[in-house]
C-alpha cells in the first residue's frame, strides 16, 4: 500500500509537502483508554506513522459505551495493545510501540521517543501526570491534554517555556492532589459538583458518553496537525479551548 494514495484525500486541506512533514511526526500517548485510543486513531488517519502508546489497564465491559478497541472479545485485553492492534489494521506500515504505563523508571524513554507528548492520564491520580509534564519540560516537549466532560470537551496545550501542570492545576505536592476549583470554567452547569469532587477524590468513575469522547479526539487531533504542519500554533495554558454541545460555550 502506498502512503500517498492512503492519505491523498487529505490533500487540499493539507498539502503533499504538509502531508509528508506529518508522515514523519512521532506522538506519544500516555493513556489508550477513552480519549487516547481514539485521538490514536484520528492521528493515524491523518497519516502520523509513529504512535508510542503507554496503558496498564485492560478493558473492561464499562468502557464499551465509548472506547476505541472497546468490543466484547478484547475484555481483559492490556488497552495499549487492544489499540495498537486496530492501528496496525488501518496502516500495517505505521510503526506503533506500546508500553504498559508510564512509570518513573520508563518515562525518560517514552518521552524521548516523541516529537511531542499526549497526556491521557486517569484524571484521579494527577501525580502521574505531574511526572510525565516535567519530563517533557525537561525534554523541551509540548505537552497536549484533553477531557471529555458532558457533552463537551476542553482541549490544552503546555508549552515547555509556558505555564506549569502542577501550577495550571494548583498541584498540592504533599496530598498529591490538585485544586478541583481550577478546572471548574470546564464543568457544565448540568453536571453535579458534588459528583466531580467524588471523581477527583477517586470514589466513583465519571460518566462519560461517546460523543463527548469524539469531540476530544477530534479537537485535539485537529490542534496537534495544525501545529506541527505551521499552519495554526494551539492556545497555550493559562488559555484553552472548551466546547459543550449542550451548552454551546466556548472559553
Amino acid at each position: 500500500m502506498k502512503y500517498d494514495k492512503m492519505f491523498s484525500r487529505n490533500i487540499g486541506f493539507l498539502t503533499e509537502e504538509e502531508q509528508a512533514k506529518i508522515s514523519q511526526l512521532s506522538v506519544g500517548i500516555a493513556g489508550a483508554g477513552g480519549d487516547g485510543g481514539l485521538l490514536a486513531e484520528r492521528l493515524v488517519r491523518f497519516g502520523v506513522n509513529r504512535i508510542i502508546l503507554a496503558d496498564p489497564e485492560v478493558f473492561e465491559i464499562e468502557n464499551i459505551n465509548r472506547q476505541f478497541a472497546a468490543y466484547t472479545d478484547t475484555i481483559g485485553s492490556n488497552k495499549a495493545a487492544a489499540v495498537a492492534n486496530e492501528l496496525r489494521r488501518i496502516n500495517p506500515k505505521a510503526e506503533i510501540v506500546t508500553f504498559e504505563g508510564v512509570s518513573r523508571e520508563n518515562v525518560r524513554e517514552f518521552v524521548s521517543m516523541a516529537d511531542l507528548i499526549i497526556d491521557e492520564i486517569e484524571f484521579s491520580i494527577p501525580s502521574l501526570s505531574v511526572m510525565l509534564a516535567r519530563e517533557a519540560r525537561k525534554q523541551r516537549k509540548y505537552v497536549f491534554m484533553g477531557a471529555n466532560i458532558g457533552w463537551g470537551a476542553s482541549s490544552l496545550c503546555f508549552a515547555p517555556d509556558g505555564m506549569k501542570f502542577e501550577e495550571f492545576f494548583a498541584y498540592n505536592e504533599e496530598t498529591k492532589e490538585i485544586d478541583a476549583t481550577r478546572y471548574a470554567k470546564q464543568v457544565p452547569s448540568y453536571f453535579d459538583r458534588g459528583m466531580l469532587m467524588d471523581v477527583l477524590e477517586g470514589k466513583i468513575s465519571i460518566p462519560s458518553i461517546s460523543s463527548a469522547v469524539g469531540l476530544v479526539a477530534s479537537l485535539l487531533s485537529s490542534s496537534i496537525i495544525l501545529f506541527w504542519t505551521g499552519k495554526k500554533n494551539p492556545r497555550i495554558v493559562p488559555e484553552f479551548l472548551h466546547y459543550d454541545m449542550f451548552e454551546l460555550a466556548e472559553y
